[in-house]
Order: structure tokens, then C-alpha cells, then sequence
């Protein structure tokens, strides 16, 4: 598929969007049929040594009540998702590389490895270096989400502070591949000063380092952060959000048929800009979706983005809401599997 190509489907309206939501739907359906897996997401805190621009728990943001959850609170939120059979659990934070957080972070992993050994485990905490990573695989972890946000170094530099290295992101990536774990990244879209090239290069991007799993979502704005704070990226962004979210959906469907056996999760963000935008990612070219189970006490807490959904409801009411939203949609809702990337095991050639 050439650049040209490419542009056309991201920039495709009316009949040519819905010709290549079709495609990328009878893509996704040869590998995935209509079953979406799930994955219950314990945000276990909002403690971050980061300062990226655009979110809302950067270690600058001073309006921003911390927390870190308990082993007991994590324990319970495990047991709900045995209960429901989520299959998955994602062990979200703030990043951190201190020495406390990296045995806390090992504490947890055993504790769902050692109690409920079927479960697969998924980390999103930051680049960490190459032992301790090896320390988590060893503990049980199975598979681990880095977004690098942007596969243009410049505009990664826009968005971050300068001692965060986009090579050095890159490269955590790339130690992740060496020690065999399932690998996700993503990107935002519709970030101020980005071109419809670099949506293209992100594409290339991922296609051409093999990555297992994608976590990607429009931009949101936060609104106690510096991007946030240019009053024109206010304007634009609120301007662009139909635009945005269009520009989303168009960019997943054209992964889909990219990487026809990759995991592709819908984004809680999507929701943002549509009321059910996962819905609509899942029927075009999802296959994963994320319902949180982190304990409501704690939800309002950890906003990276401005109106996140589900923020006043607990793990149970997400249960029951994502699973009925999935039906409707004609979708086909899969309990009790791990949901492990195919695309893993052809890269391994297992």
C-alpha cells in the first residue's frame, strides 16, 4: 500500500469512509470474527515523575490529589475480575522508576500471578530499564503497553519535557521485543501540529517494527496542563473534535488492514468525542476493550484527559453497561480467555 493510498483512506468522508469501515471490518472478522475480549484496568495510581504537556497527572500539576492504592485494594479489585472473567487484568500508573515503585510493582504482579495464575497480566507503567522489565516477565507479566505518542522525534519533543528522550522510549520498545513480551504502543491523534505525514509514518511505524497490540485514541485536552493553557489549542481543539474523532476511527480501520492479526483496543477516550466512539471503534476494527475496575473513590483522580467516562460508576455498573453497549452494537462479548495477540505468535512463528 503506498503513501498516496494511505492519505486517502485517513482523509476519507461519507461513502469512501464507509467503503473502508467495511474493509476493515471483513479484516478484522477473518482473524476475530465478532468477539471482543476484555481486560479489567486497575489505575493503581496517579503518582508521576513526568511532566508531558498534555497530561493531567503530570508532576507539575499541583491542583492534583495523589494516591496509590494498597495490595488489599488491589486484591479486591483481582478478585472482581475473576468474578466477572475478564480473562486480563492491566496494571496502569503514573511513571516511576524509583526504587519503591519497582517493588510495589513487583509485589502486585506476583499477587495476581500467585492467586489467580490463569490471568494474563498487562503492564502500562513507562519505560523501565532492561533487568527490571526482565524482573517483571520473571514475576508473571505477559505483555506491556508503551505508547510512544508520536513516531516523529520533533513533535515528541514538542509534547515532552527535555530530559524524556523519544530514542530512549524507542528503545525501552524495542528491550520489550528482546525479552519475548506481547508489545503494545499507540499514538494520539489529532495533536496540535501534526500532519497528515506523520499519521502516515506512524502506520509505517508500527508495521515495520512488528508490534503485537495498539492502545490509540484522540488527542484530549486536560485542562490544567500547558498545552491545554495556549488558548489557541483550546480553540482548535474544540473546533477539530468531530474532525479529530473521524480522524481516529479512519487511522484504526487503515491499521486494521495493516496488521490483520494485531490487538487493537478501543480507547476510553474515544468516548470523549462520541458517546459510544468505543462501540464504533470495536465494529470497524477493535477487538479489546479496557472496562476499568479501579475503585470509584479513585476514579475522578486519575484523568490524564477533561470529561473521562464511567468516572461516577463502579466495576460492577461498567460490567453490566460495557457488556449490554457490546450486544447492542452486534457485537459478540468473550469471557474467560487471556486474548493474546495472534500476530504474536506469527512473529514467533509458534
Amino acid at each position: 500500500m503506498n503513501d498516496s493510498q494511505i492519505k486517502n483512506w485517513l482523509l476519507a468522508t461519507d461513502k469512501d469512509q464507509q467503503n473502508l469501515f467495511k474493509k476493515a471490518c471483513s479484516v478484522k472478522e477473518k482473524t476475530f470474527g465478532k468477539r471482543v475480549w476484555f481486560r479489567g484496568i486497575i489505575e493503581f495510581s496517579n503518582i508521576c515523575q513526568n511532566n508531558c504537556l498534555y497530561c493531567g497527572i503530570r508532576k507539575g500539576n499541583k491542583k492534583q490529589e495523589r494516591f496509590k492504592m494498597s495490595p488489599d485494594e488491589i486484591l479486591s479489585c483481582l478478585k472482581f475480575i475473576d468474578k466477572a472473567d475478564y480473562g486480563s487484568v492491566v496494571y496502569q500508573s503514573g511513571e516511576m522508576t524509583s526504587n519503591s515503585f519497582k517493588n510495589y510493582l513487583l509485589e502486585i504482579v506476583r499477587l495476581a500471578h500467585q492467586n489467580f495464575p490463569n490471568l494474563g497480566i498487562t503492564i502500562s507503567c513507562g519505560e523501565q530499564d532492561f533487568e527490571f522489565l526482565k524482573a517483571l516477565k520473571e514475576a508473571g507479566a505477559t505483555r506491556y503497553l508503551l505508547r510512544i505518542e508520536t513516531s516523529n522525534p520533533k513533535l515528541y519533543a514538542k509534547l515532552h519535557p527535555a530530559e524524556m528522550s523519544w530514542e530512549k522510549r524507542f528503545q525501552c520498545l524495542k528491550d520489550l521485543q528482546k525479552l519475548d513480551y506481547q508489545v503494545g504502543t499507540g499514538v494520539m491523534i489529532g495533536l496540535p501540529d501534526q500532519t497528515i505525514e506523520d499519521l502516515i509514518n506512524d502506520l509505517h511505524f508500527f508495521v515495520e517494527n512488528k508490534f503485537d497490540m495498539f492502545g490509540i485514541g484522540p488527542y484530549v485536552i486536560h485542562e490544567d496542563t500547558p498545552l491545554s493553557n495556549d488558548s489557541e489549542v483550546q480553540r482548535w481543539w474544540h473546533k477539530n473534535k468531530s474532525r479529530n474523532f473521524n480522524l481516529s476511527l479512519n487511522f484504526l480501520a487503515v491499521l486494521r488492514i495493516l496488521q490483520p492479526n494485531a490487538n487493537i483496543a478501543a480507547a476510553t477516550a474515544c468516548d470523549v468525542l462520541s458517546p459510544l466512539g468505543r462501540m464504533k471503534v470495536l465494529q470497524i476494527a477493535g477487538n479489546v476493550i479496557m472496562p476499568s475496575v479501579t475503585p470509584q473513590n479513585y476514579r475522578n483522580k486519575y484523568l490524564l484527559y477533561e470529561n473521562k467516562p464511567c468516572i461516577d460508576e463502579n466495576a460492577e455498573k461498567c460490567f453490566y453497561c460495557l457488556n449490554q453497549k457490546i450486544v447492542r452494537a452486534g457485537l459478540r462479548p468473550i469471557f474467560g480467555e487471556q486474548g493474546n495477540s495472534p500476530f504474536f505468535y506469527q512473529r514467533k512463528n509458534v
